[in-house]
């Protein structure tokens, strides 16, 4: 018996293994002209692996799927594979273990956004990827849309335009994308587990995460001094990145649970559609976005968390 399973660990190991492979070569076939979505697929195969026979197993189907990614993988997408299989190896491990749901969808969020990051980098320094470049093309489409629009030359559009701030925008843009791919393989990962009826447990509340009191005062204290280095002179550049990136990371930070707590506010006191409070959320970010980034302080380090969980 102990033999049959091993047997069975061997090829189907081998089958997830082949089905990588064959996602690699019609990418590589097509001119990696389906590149965007197999970055969604390509983790899918070693989390189904690893949810049915754990990391010790799924490192041995790791590393045939490195090197399948050398043999049929693009220059360009090697990393992409290799990255996607690691993904997947967690994600599965994480499944195996019964690991929080919430806490695994995190997981997933934060390691894509990483590895999105980590992509670019390995595109620049060893692919050729002229990160100079693209951010003088950002400068120059700014330059044309401020100049169309009349908007008026001020010390906070000038900083706008400085390359180390879009150097800083175009990397928290990845982050951002990072975090949607890792959200969207997170989802696509347990529609297909289920499908396979493999048990799997159930996704804990948004409501349930609630950091501690004195990030909320830590992320306000960040983004008033970063804001102060839109309006300083040019002279400290190191200060100014330091002083951008704790504006954008305190900002997020309150943002992210404003919009948790502007959902549960809608959902408590206004409508009762999860649809429709998700939808007005989600404009909420376009609307008043200082106004979710308070609530977020609120929620946080003022006990607005605790008053809407409250029943009504």
């Amino acid at each position: 018996m102990n033999r049959n399973n091993e047997t069975l660990k061997i090829t189907t190991g081998a089958m997830i293994i082949a089905i990588f492979a064959m996602l690699l070569l019609l990418n590589r076939q097509t001119g990696a002209f389906f590149e965007e979505m197999f970055i969604y697929i390509l983790p899918i195969p070693m989390v189904v692996y690893a949810t049915k026979y754990s990391w010790k197993y799924g490192l041995m189907v790791f590393a045939g799927m490195t090197l399948f990614s050398f043999i049929f993988g693009s220059v360009t997408t090697v990393f992409y594979a290799i990255t996607g299989a690691l993904l997947g190896l967690i994600l599965g491990t994480c499944f195996y273990y019964k690991v929080d749901m919430t806490t695994t969808m995190l997981l997933s969020m934060g390691l894509a956004a990483l590895f999105n990051v980590l992509s670019t980098i390995t595109l620049a320094s060893v692919f050729g990827y002229d990160l100079k470049r693209e951010i003088d093309e950002m400068q120059n489409m700014m330059n044309q849309v401020f100049t169309q629009a009349k908007v008026e030359t001020t010390a906070a559009t000038s900083q706008m335009l400085e390359a180390g701030f879009l150097r800083q925008m175009m990397i928290i843009s990845m982050v951002l994308m990072g975090l949607v791919q890792g959200f969207i393989i997170y989802q696509l990962s347990v529609m297909i587990l289920k499908k396979l009826r493999f048990t799997i447990g159930a996704p804990t509340s948004f409501s349930s995460i609630y950091p501690p009191k004195w990030t909320g005062f830590a992320a306000i204290a960040a983004y008033s001094y970063g804001a102060t280095s839109f309006f300083q002179a040019a002279e400290n550049s190191v200060r100014q990145d330091i002083g951008q990136t704790l504006w954008v990371v305190g900002y997020v930070w309150l943002l992210c649970f404003g919009l948790i707590a502007v959902n549960l506010a809608l959902k408590k006191y206004i409508v009762s559609n999860k649809l429709i409070a998700a939808v007005l959320t989600f404009m909420s970010i376009f609307i008043l976005p200082q106004l979710v980034m308070i609530l977020g302080m609120l929620y946080i380090s003022f006990g607005f968390h605790d008053k809407l969980l409250q029943p009504r």
